[in-house]
C-alpha cells in the first residue's frame, strides 16, 4: 500500500486544530451548557416530563460539544464522530418531538398524567 509523493500514514500526521474551528466549538459548548442549566432550573420548578424531555434534549445539544472536543484532541476518528453526532441528532429530535406530542396530550385533556 503506497502513499502520494510526500504522504505520511495517518496515524503518523500530528493534529492541527483550527483556531477558528476551536472558537466555534468552544462558543457551542459555551452556549449549550447555559441552555442546559437553564432548561434544568425551569424543569426543577415546573417537574413535568414535557420539560425533562427538552431538559435532555439540551443535553443532547451539550453531548455534541463533547464530541467534537474528543475528536479534536485525537481520542475519536472522524468516521466515528460523524456516527455519535448524527446519533446525537436523531435523540434530540425524538425528545423535542416527544416532548411537544406529550405537552399537546396533556393540553387536550387525554388522560395522559404528568
Amino acid at each position: 500500500m503506497g502513499f502520494p509523493p510526500g504522504g505520511t500514514p495517518l496515524h503518523a500526521q500530528t493534529t492541527i486544530v483550527d483556531p477558528v474551528l476551536l472558537a466555534v466549538v468552544g462558543l457551542a459548548a459555551l452556549g449549550s451548557a447555559v441552555l442546559l442549566g437553564l432548561g434544568l432550573a425551569a424543569y426543577v420548578r415546573r417537574r413535568s416530563r414535557p420539560f425533562l424531555l427538552v431538559v435532555l434534549a439540551l443535553a443532547a445539544i451539550a453531548a455534541r460539544s463533547a464530541v467534537a472536543w474528543v475528536t479534536m484532541l485525537g481520542m475519536l476518528p472522524d468516521a466515528t464522530h460523524h456516527l455519535v453526532e448524527h446519533g446525537l441528532d436523531v435523540v434530540m429530535t425524538a425528545l423535542v418531538v416527544g416532548a411537544v406530542w406529550y405537552a399537546r396530550s396533556l393540553r387536550q385533556g387525554t388522560g395522559v398524567n404528568q
